[in-house]
């Protein structure tokens, strides 16, 4: 469980958005804030911002090394693919929330190795001596 990738999380998310037909825009709260304005969360910013909080906890579990690592990396590689493919080729794929989140994989993928190798290479460090 711990080698899933949570992004796939709020890419499971969008889907079900996109393919519900609501789609993105669609408002799910409006505030009115002391200034006057009119604030709106839409469904796909809601989305994002989950997106933004499992990417955090997926950079943290970057610098942890173990058995599960490298399956959490490859898995990690494989939904920024379908993403991409997805944002490329479904045109329900093809707007800002969903270009946003592909984004997020893709730093996923490469803070995760950047931050990996550099764990690793702190550990063959200290196991030198």
């Amino acid at each position: 469980m711990k080698s899933i990738p949570l992004l796939s999380i709020p890419a499971v998310l969008l889907h079900v958005l996109l393919m519900g037909g609501s789609g993105v825009d669609a408002a799910w709260l409006t505030l009115t804030l002391p200034s006057g304005t009119e604030f709106s969360l839409t469904s796909g910013t809601a989305v994002l911002a989950i997106a933004l909080a499992t990417l955090f906890v997926e950079v943290f579990k970057a610098t942890f090394t173990g058995q599960g690592s490298l399956i959490d990396h490859m898995l990690s590689l494989l939904l920024f693919i379908v993403l991409l493919l997805e944002f490329l080729l479904w045109p329900a794929a093809g707007n800002t929330t969903f270009a946003l989140l592909t984004l997020m994989a893709l730093v996923d993928v490469v803070a995760g190795f950047a931050v990996g190798m550099a764990v690793a290479r702190r550990d063959v460090g200290i196991m030198r001596g």
